[in-house]
């Protein structure tokens, strides 16, 4: 891997933000309620036809925010620790199923960064020019992984970003039953204040543990927008 596929995600989420901007407002409507909490390896067999074409999410180096706090993948590199990326659809992993929230709809493959697991993004028009994004990551950590070293370095990477406030302080949960750790607040870039949040989960699998990682970003005004999608993410998803 080029550098750990499980962090330095941020800048990932900007620049799927900025690629899905120049992609037109004229996308589908979203799906009905009734169909919101379907998982996104579901809808990515339907996905909407009238986006149109967005150029390829320009490569990153994907390099973590530098700064004073440890990271996961200081953690990985520290340890000689394998890693593996893993894609949606994957057999041999522990199958997550992601709903999609009301107003949101899924990337299509072409157009998310080759290491995502997947990703969607929110297309209502006041948002058309910058939508907010959940970028989705799943690796398999091979060696000796402690899974509660895991969760105790998730913080490090935003807490590394360029001028970030906590608008919480970050707090152990789970996600699909599974350990988790979760934080979110705002931080920088072009000058502009934006709504960041990341959910850090480790499921446990008899050949490794898989590290699933959720990055949110978006403007500052959509913060109520992302709220909603998280909770939905946080009831709805199944893992296994």
């Amino acid at each position: 891997m080029r550098t750990s596929t499980v962090t330095g995600l941020a800048a990932t989420a900007a620049a799927l933000a900025i690629v899905l901007s120049g992609c037109g407002s004229d996308s589908k409507p979203a799906a009905s309620s009734s169909s919101s909490s379907s998982a996104t390896s579901a809808a990515s067999s339907s996905l909407p036809t009238s986006r149109k074409a967005a150029p390829t999410v320009p490569p990153t180096t994907q390099a973590e925010a530098a700064g004073p706090n440890p990271t996961i993948a200081d953690y990985i590199k520290q340890n000689n620790i394998s890693e593996t990326g893993i894609k949606m659809g994957d057999p041999s992993a522990p199958p997550v199923n992601l709903p999609v929230p009301d107003g949101w709809e899924v990337v299509p493959p072409e157009q998310t960064p080759d290491y995502a697991y997947g990703a969607i993004v929110y297309n209502g028009p006041e948002f058309s020019d910058d939508q907010p994004n959940i970028i989705a990551l799943m690796s398999k950590l091979s060696g000796a992984v402690d899974p509660q070293q895991i969760i105790a370095l998730a913080p490090g990477e935003l807490n590394n970003l360029p001028d970030y406030q906590p608008g919480n302080p970050g707090s152990e949960s789970t996600l699909g039953d599974y350990p988790a750790y979760v934080l979110g607040g705002s931080y920088t870039r072009d000058g502009q204040t934006r709504v960041i949040a990341q959910k850090t989960v480790v499921i446990p699998a008899s050949d490794g543990l898989y590290v699933l990682q959720l990055n949110v970003d978006g403007p500052q005004a959509a913060g109520e927008v992302i709220s909603a999608a998280t909770d939905k993410i946080d009831s709805d998803t199944t893992i296994g």
